[in-house]
């Protein structure tokens, strides 16, 4: 059953959009029938074009066929470290004791447990680096246990960037996962380090995936 906190939009109020509703329905059918691992999404655009109401057709065409997690970036929280991944993965952690948690993250548990909100830090400082490949790790071993899992972001040029570098990395290296993610952002609103991740998450979506909306 699908899980979330976003409005499923009926197709009907998306007018001029048959380019993404053509690539949702088949994103979404190749991963919820077994067709297809998943794969990555993207959309942008400036405000008030449909973004939001393109991915709420992802949920409406998953519901009841897939397990769907979702998060949005905050204008107000683009400080709070990893306050968009903590969110997305939300209906996972709740649902993990510190027991399940450790046997499901392993050797990632201590490096991603604190960056995820489960576990307090430890005594030795860990490389930012790490950090984000213990949280790849560990979003691949909750994903296995919610198959098949489609993970949506919306407002991702508010994300926090710490967020934004798991989102990064994460994207390019979706091929052997049963997880679809799909991600949507404003044009020309992330600067600096923020933007050159979104670029990386835009060249990890297929050819023809990557929608301007």
């Amino acid at each position: 059953m699908a899980e979330g906190n976003a409005q499923a939009v009926p197709s009907g109020t998306l007018w001029e959009r048959d380019a993404e509703l053509a690539a949702v329905t088949a994103a979404v059918d190749g991963l919820c029938e077994g067709h297809d691992t998943g794969g990555l999404l993207v959309f942008t655009g400036e405000a008030g074009i449909g973004k939001t109401a393109v991915l709420g057709e992802v949920e409406r065409v998953a519901a009841g066929r897939c397990t769907v997690w979702t998060a949005r970036g905050g204008e107000t929280v683009t400080s709070v470290p990893f306050h968009v991944v903590r969110q997305l993965l939300q209906p996972a952690l709740v649902s993990l004791g510190p027991v399940e948690a450790r046997e499901y993250l392993g050797d990632w548990y201590e490096i991603a447990g604190p960056a995820l909100g489960i576990a307090q830090p430890g005594g030795r400082q860990v490389d930012p680096q790490g950090v984000v490949d213990g949280l790849v790790a560990a979003v691949s071993r909750l994903v296995m246990l919610h198959w098949p899992l489609i993970l949506i972001i919306d407002d991702a040029h508010w994300a926090d960037q710490e967020s934004l570098r798991w989102l990064a990395a994460f994207a390019q290296r979706l091929d052997d996962l049963p997880v679809l993610l799909v991600v949507a952002h404003r044009d020309g609103e992330a600067t600096g380090d923020s933007a050159r991740h979104l670029e990386t998450v835009g060249r990890a979506a297929r050819p023809g995936t990557s929608l301007a909306t």
